[in-house]
C-alpha cells in the first residue's frame, strides 16, 4: 500500500465520522419540524420522542463521498435508487404511507438496478447443471425476492437500538475479511469503509455512546441499509466481479434472514399479514425472559457473528454445497427453536444457572 492510499484509509473514516456527526446534529435540530421524530407509544419502549434521522443521516454521508469521489458507474445507479427508497421511507416516517406503498417503491427500485445497473444474479456457484439452468432463467426474479426481502428483513429486525445497524456492521465486516482471505485485497475496498464507518458512527449515537442525543434509523434507515447490503452482496458474488462465493453470501446475513424468515412464516400461519407488527423477533424473545435490552443486543450480534463466521468457514473448506445443506439446517432448527420459546428459557437458565 503506497503512500497515498495509507493517506486515504486514514482519512477516509474520519472524514465520514464527522460528517455524520455534523449531519445528525442537524437533523436532529429539525426533526420536529420536519415531524421525523418517534412518539412513544403502547408498543415502545422510549419515554420521550426520538428523532429519526440516522438513516437520513447515513444516506447524506455516502452521497457526499460519492460526489467527492469518482464512483463507477453501478455505484450511480445504486445511489439513485437509494435515493428514491429513501424518500419514500421518509415519507413513510412521517406521513406512514403503508405497506403497499413500501413494497412498491422496493420493487421499483430493484428493477431500476436491474435495467441501469446491469447485474443480477446469475450463479449460484454450485456446478450443477440443473441449477445453472434454473438460475439462468429464474435470475432476475430470483435477484427481486433477495433484494426485497433482504431490505424488508433489515428493516423487520429494526426493534431495539443498535440491532439493525450492529447486524449491517458485521455484515460488512464479514464482506470484507472473505475477500481479504479468499482473494488478498478487498475490491472497491473504499465502498466497505465509507459504509462501515458511517453504519459505526450511527451505532454509537444510537447506544448513547456519545455526547449526542439519541436517533434512530427511521424506516429510511433500516430500508437503506438491506437494500444497500443486498446489492453489495450480489456485486461481489456475481459476474463481472465474482469474488465471493454466492453461497457465502448467505451467510453474511445469517441471523437478520433467519428472524425474518420465522417471523413471516409464524404470521401467515396464524393468518396475520407478514408486514404486520409483533412481538415474536429473537430480541423480543431475549427481552421477555427478562433480558435487558444492551445484554440482548451484545448476545445477538454475538450470535450472528459466529454463525457468519462458521458458515464461511464451511464455504470455503470444505464444500459450498456442505456449507449450503448446513444453512438450511440451521434454519430449521432455528425456526424449531423460535416457535418454541421455552427451549430458549430453559438453555438460558442453565447457562446462567
Amino acid at each position: 500500500m503506497n503512500l497515498e492510499h495509507q493517506v486515504l484509509w486514514l482519512l477516509m473514516p474520519i472524514f465520514v465520522g464527522l460528517s455524520l456527526v455534523t449531519f445528525i446534529a442537524v437533523l436532529t435540530s429539525l426533526a420536529e419540524t420536519l415531524r421525523l421524530v418517534d412518539n412513544p407509544n403502547h408498543r415502545k419502549r422510549h419515554d420521550v420522542p426520538v428523532p429519526l434521522v440516522g438513516g437520513v443521516a447515513i444516506y447524506l454521508v455516502i452521497v457526499s463521498a460519492m460526489l467527492i469521489g469518482s464512483p463507477p458507474d453501478k455505484l450511480v445507479w445504486l445511489m439513485f435508487s437509494v435515493s428514491i427508497l429513501v424518500a419514500v421511507g421518509v415519507l413513510d416516517d412521517v406521513f406512514g404511507l403503508g405497506v403497499r406503498v413500501r413494497f412498491a417503491a422496493q420493487l421499483l427500485v430493484t428493477v431500476i438496478m436491474i435495467t441501469g445497473g446491469g447485474f443480477w444474479i446469475t450463479s449460484l456457484g454450485l456446478d450443477l447443471w440443473w441449477v445453472d439452468i434454473s438460475v439462468a432463467l429464474m435470475g432476475i426474479p430470483m435477484t427481486i425476492f433477495s433484494v426485497v426481502g433482504l431490505t424488508n428483513a433489515f428493516n423487520m429486525v429494526d426493534g431495539i437500538d443498535g440491532l439493525a445497524s450492529g447486524h449491517m456492521l458485521i455484515s460488512l465486516l464479514t464482506v470484507g475479511l472473505t475477500l481479504f482471505a479468499v482473494n488478498g485485497s478487498v475490491h472497491q475496498s473504499e465502498w466497505l469503509v465509507i459504509l462501515w464507518s458511517a453504519v459505526f458512527v450511527f451505532w454509537l449515537v444510537n447506544l448513547s455512546l456519545t455526547p449526542l442525543k439519541r436517533v434512530f434509523l427511521g424506516d429510511a434507515g433500516s430500508l437503506l441499509l438491506g437494500f444497500i447490503m443486498a446489492w453489495t452482496l450480489i456485486y461481489y458474488t456475481q459476474k463481472p466481479v465474482a469474488l465471493m462465493h454466492p453461497v457465502a453470501a448467505l451467510w453474511c446475513v445469517t441471523l437478520p434472514v433467519f428472524d425474518a424468515l420465522v417471523v413471516i412464516a409464524r404470521r401467515i400461519n396464524t393468518k396475520q399479514s407478514p408486514f404486520s407488527p409483533d412481538r415474536n423477533h429473537l430480541h423480543h424473545v431475549f427481552i421477555d425472559m427478562g433480558m435487558s435490552h444492551r445484554n440482548a443486543l451484545l448476545v445477538i450480534l454475538g450470535m450472528s457473528a459466529a454463525l457468519n463466521g462458521v458458515g464461511i468457514w464451511f464455504t470455503y473448506s470444505v464444500s459450498p454445497m456442505f456449507s449450503l445443506g448446513l444453512y438450511v439446517l440451521l434454519l430449521g432448527v432455528f425456526g424449531y427453536v423460535m416457535l418454541h420459546p421455552t427451549i430458549v428459557r430453559n438453555l438460558l437458565s442453565k447457562i446462567l444457572a
